[in-house]
């Protein structure tokens, strides 16, 4: 099988900036930030070559993969996958939309 293209939704990628913020502010220094970036990339690498590893949720469609404290939700399309949210498992489960 192919590798299928990872695109990220206007919401996912804002989340990932706001927690690379976050942390780059918090710390001081993007070395946190940095591991994290390289972390994801190599998930993503994974789940552009596997794209059903992820936990299917409730609604049946979406699929999330646990990232240590993070969770990728993401659906898959005919031809890409489509990361719908980066979420840090640390913050306010008010602010999560997506749930599984």
């Amino acid at each position: 099988m192919a590798a299928k293209e990872i695109i990220w939704s206007l919401r996912a990628k804002q989340e990932l900036m706001d927690i690379l913020d976050f942390y780059n502010e918090r710390n001081g220094n993007t070395n946190y930030s940095f591991k994290l970036i390289n972390e994801l990339e190599n998930w993503l690498d994974i789940l552009s070559k596997s794209e059903f590893i992820g936990r299917l949720t409730s609604d049946k469609k979406t699929r999330v993969i646990v990232m240590k404290a993070y969770l990728i939700f993401y659906e898959v399309q005919e031809k890409h996958i489509e990361i719908l949210s980066f979420w840090d498992n640390r913050q306010s489960e008010s602010k999560k939309i997506i749930n599984p």
